[in-house]
C-alpha cells in the first residue's frame, strides 16, 4: 500500500512517491525545504518545480515541504488545505523510515521563522532514539557569497537594464535606473541586521540595486526620496521572496494607492514590475541545491 506523503499536499503540488532509488538496506533521504508558505494558489507551482529540479539533481532523495508561517497555515486550514509545521514533517519522516534528512530553509535572513525552525531540528537530533542523519541549511543572506550569487542570477534575468549607449555619445552611459528588491523585512533584531548587511551588499554587487523591505529601513517612503534625489526615471520592480504570492502581486506591483509600483509613479518614475519569485530563477534553485547537496554530505 502507497505511504502516506509527509509533504505539502496543496493545488500546485504533486503527491510525491516516498519511494526512492536507494538500495535495500540503504539509508532512505529526504530533502525537507521549510519556506514561510503563501495562500495563494497560483503561486504553488513554484514549489513543484524546485521538488523537480531537487529530484533530478539527487534521484535517490525524497523532496518534502513544510510551512513555517503559522498564520499560513492557519489560513490555509481554513480552506480544508492543511500544510505540516516542520516539526510534525520531521517526525512524520522519522516514522516513516527516512534515516537521513536534509533541513533547507527558504529563508532570506535568520530572523524569528528560522530560529524557531532550528531550534527544532536541534530539538529533534539530540534526544535519545533521534534520527542522528539529520542537517540544518542556513538563510540565503547569510552568506554573502550566496547572496552575491543570488544577486547575479537575478540580474541576467533583466537583460533591459544593462548599460545602454546614449545617442550621440561617445561612450556608453550607465542606465540612470534603478533595480528594487523588496523583502519583507524582519523584527528580529538578528535578521533585521542580516537584511542590512545584505542591503550594503547589492550597492556593492552593482550601485543600481536597492533593497527594500515592507517591514524595516529602507522602507517605501525612503526607497522613492533616493530614487527622487538621484533623478530616477525608470525602476524594475522585483519582489524578492520564495513565491510571487499576495504580497508581491498586490503590496508590491499592484494598482492600490499603498503600492510599491503607485508610490513610485507619483514620484514621476516609470515602473517595470517583474513578478517572479526567487523560486523561479535557475540560479538561486542551484544555489539551494549546492546547500543541500552539502547537507547530505554531512548527514552520512
Amino acid at each position: 500500500m502507497p505511504q502516506k506523503n509527509a509533504g505539502v499536499a496543496l493545488p500546485g503540488l504533486p503527491a510525491f512517491s516516498l519511494q526512492t532509488n536507494s538500495l535495500p538496506g540503504s539509508p532512505r533521504t529526504a530533502i525537507l525545504f521549510a519556506t514561510p508558505g503563501t495562500t495563494c494558489r497560483s503561486a504553488m507551482g513554484v514549489y513543484e518545480q524546485i521538488s523537480r529540479a531537487a529530484a533530478l539533481r539527487f534521484p535517490g532523495a525524497a523532496p518534502r515541504w513544510c510551512f513555517t508561517s503559522g498564520p499560513v497555515r492557519r489560513k490555509l486550514a481554513a480552506q480544508g488545505l492543511p500544510a505540516p509545521d516542520p516539526a510534525a514533517a520531521l517526525k512524520a519522516l522519522q516514522a516513516e523510515g527516512f534515516t537521513r534528512v536534509a533541513v533547507m530553509p527558504l529563508h532570506l535572513s535568520d530572523g524569528m521563522e528560522f530560529n524557531e525552525l532550528a531550534g527544532i531540528v536541534h530539538a529533534q537530533r539530540h534526544p535519545p532514539g533521534a534520527t542522528p542523519g539529520l542537517a540544518l541549511g542556513h538563510a540565503l543572506l547569510t552568506s554573502e557569497a550566496d547572496w552575491r550569487r543570488a544577486l547575479h542570477a537575478l540580474l541576467t534575468e533583466l537583460p533591459a537594464t544593462e548599460p545602454q549607449r546614449i545617442a550621440g555619445a561617445s561612450r556608453t552611459e550607465t542606465n540612470p535606473g534603478r533595480i528594487i528588491l523588496v523583502v519583507h523585512g524582519s523584527t528580529d533584531p538578528r535578521g533585521s541586521a542580516t537584511l542590512q548587511t545584505a542591503a550594503r551588499l547589492c550597492r556593492a554587487v552593482d550601485p543600481r540595486l536597492i533593497l527594500g523591505m515592507m517591514l524595516g529601513e529602507p522602507d517605501l517612503a525612503a526607497v522613492v526620496r533616493e530614487c527622487q534625489a538621484a533623478g530616477v526615471t525608470k525602476a524594475w520592480l522585483l519582489p524578492c521572496m520564495v513565491v510571487a504570492g499576495f504580497s508581491a502581486r498586490d503590496e508590491i506591483a499592484g494598482p492600490g494607492e499603498s503600492s510599491w509600483a503607485s508610490a513610485l509613479r507619483r514620484a514621476g518614475i516609470e515602473v517595470v514590475p517583474v513578478i517572479k519569485g526567487l523560486g523561479e530563477v535557475d540560479g538561486i534553485v542551484q544555489i539551494w541545491l549546492d546547500a543541500v547537496e552539502g547537507l547530505l554530505a554531512e548527514t552520512m
